[in-house]
């Protein structure tokens, strides 16, 4: 595991040969130090910025906020966080920052688990894998430094990363539940799980719609939105969809050290006013 030392050093210097550049056109081209799969067309249409890829120096894991976060994954999430100068193309696309981190990581495990049967033993094992808490360590940190970037638009990548690692992660956490998802907590209870539960599963199904690889899931979805009737491969996404909203509300829950939750979801998160399902679930 790199130090964040390290890692902040490398920042500062690149920020110091780039001194005109905003923090939303450095961490772009940081993307270009993260992974290949980074800096493809998708990524140049979400962030309005082509960036290609030269070496995965910044893929690695640090400690951020005393959490083990992919920084790699951290860098190409905050690139579609921060509000770029101008009006872009992108600024008109579907593709949100939750689809490029959060709702992305789920649906990606989703999506490979079901359209590539026998290469994972299970969806918890796609989700284990493919939304990890490194990568939802990361998702979150870009959500809160893509927070405070935007709201000071003087302020340089490197020191709002600082500012990030002045604070607990579970601190970090508690406040993205709130200002993301208009969390309600007494104490450490988070007193309406499901609407939150509800519009995490919103995110991923819109992430799903939007995939180009969805392959036999776009037929899956077709049953899933032209009726609310119940069929087979509509329960089974409906199903993948509860799974991994709650597996990322698990993180959310033990990271924030929150109080164990036990309720109903709703049955059609679309649709509240249909009620919830006559069973609960822990998280």
């Amino acid at each position: 595991m790199t130090d964040f030392s390290s890692v902040l050093e490398f920042i500062r210097s690149f920020e110091q040969s780039h001194p005109d550049a905003s923090a939303y056109e450095i961490t772009n081209r940081l993307r270009g130090y993260t992974k290949l799969s980074y800096t493809t067309k998708a990524w140049t249409i979400v962030t309005g910025f082509e960036q290609e890829f030269i070496e995965a120096k910044l893929d690695q894991e640090i400690l951020f906020a005393g959490e083990p976060t992919d920084f790699g994954h951290f860098i190409a999430a905050l690139s579609d966080q921060i509000d770029q100068p101008g009006l872009q193309w992108s600024d008109f696309t579907r593709w949100t920052g939750d689809h490029t981190s959060w709702a992305g990581d789920i649906g990606s495990a989703i999506e490979l688990f079901r359209s590539k049967p026998g290469n994972l033993k299970s969806l918890r094992e796609a989700l284990d894998r493919f939304a990890s808490d490194s990568d939802h360590s990361a998702n979150i940190a870009a959500w809160t430094v893509g927070e405070i970037i935007n709201r000071d638009k003087q302020i340089r990548l490197s020191e709002a990363m600082q500012k990030y690692q002045t604070i607990l992660y579970s601190d970090h956490v508690k406040t993205f539940v709130q200002r993301r998802f208009n969390g309600i907590f007494e104490n450490q209870i988070l007193t309406n799980p499901a609407k939150i539960e509800a519009e995490i599963r919103n995110a991923t199904f819109a992430y799903l719609e939007l995939s180009q690889n969805a392959g036999r899931l776009k037929q899956i979805m077709k049953s899933f939105t032209q009726k609310l009737r119940s069929t087979p491969e509509r329960d089974l996404l409906s199903a993948d969809l509860l799974q991994g909203s709650l597996h990322f509300m698990s993180h959310l829950n033990r990271k924030g050290k929150f109080a164990p939750l036990s309720f109903k979801p709703y049955q059609q998160p679309q649709a509240p006013w249909l009620g919830t399902v006559n069973y609960e679930v822990s998280v």
